[in-house]
């Protein structure tokens, strides 16, 4: 079993270090669909006993990021297409809503939170190297949470990313087999920020932009299908 392994982040409890890392692992595909995981592997990885490892799993498994299978351990769960969809769509559905309230009314904080992570955005793309990827889709998780945050949806944020996580590992996937523009990205993200910043313009299209912006993946879809049917399950 092959991970990467990031430095534990301060005051982060053991159970929440292995999620995380773990996490991580499966979405940027490191941990492959219908990879085992093995607690006791897991644990001697983690430097800590198996509880937390084991609990870890059950956070990750409610998340429908893992299956457990009693008396045979675990595995990565596959790609399930129908929760593909409920992931977008939920987001399609919920984010132009968050952004309309918020437009033109953004506070200070906030304005100063997502401008930071948008530089950040620009900086990881503009170095180019053999983790910007995995850099980018972090910092444009953050950016869609900082929304959802300032609009004081926090709970709501938490219930989108549990049932965005096949969409997530699509979206990820798609970037590394079609070299998505993610500078476009980073530009959309932009413009979005615009439009919070003053509010919607008449020639502004939200629902439009957003089904763009969220559903890139589709159109190579079928490719990812193609390539890596042993990803997909039912």
């Amino acid at each position: 079993m092959k991970l990467r392994i990031s430095e534990r982040r301060k005051k982060e409890n053991n159970r929440e270090y292995a999620y995380r890392v773990l996490r991580d692992n499966i979405m940027t595909m490191q941990l492959l669909p219908g990879e085992t995981l093995n607690e006791a592997e897991l644990a001697e990885i983690f430097h800590v006993s198996r509880t937390p490892v084991h609990e870890a799993v059950i956070m990750l498994k409610e998340e429908m990021l893992v299956e457990v299978y009693p008396q045979s351990g675990s595995k990565v769960s596959y790609i399930n297409i129908n929760t593909l969809k409920e992931g977008y769509f939920m987001r399609s559905v919920l984010e132009p809503e968050i952004l309309a309230t918020l437009a033109g009314s953004l506070s200070q904080d906030y304005v100063e939170k997502i401008k930071e992570n948008l530089d950040l955005q620009k900086k990881v793309l503009e170095e180019k190297n053999e983790d910007s990827i995995d850099a980018f889709f972090k910092l444009d998780n953050k950016f869609h949470q900082l929304i959802y945050q300032a609009g004081n949806k926090s709970n709501v944020w938490r219930a989108v990313r549990r049932v965005s996580s096949h969409y997530d590992r699509v979206r990820y996937l798609d970037a590394i087999m079609s070299k998505t523009d993610l500078e476009a990205i980073q530009k959309e993200h932009e413009k979005i920020f615009h439009q919070l910043l003053i509010g919607y313009t008449e020639d502004f299209d939200l629902k439009k932009f957003y089904d763009r912006h969220l559903g890139i993946y589709r159109k190579n879809f079928q490719n990812i299908l193609e390539h890596y049917p042993e990803y997909f399950g039912i």
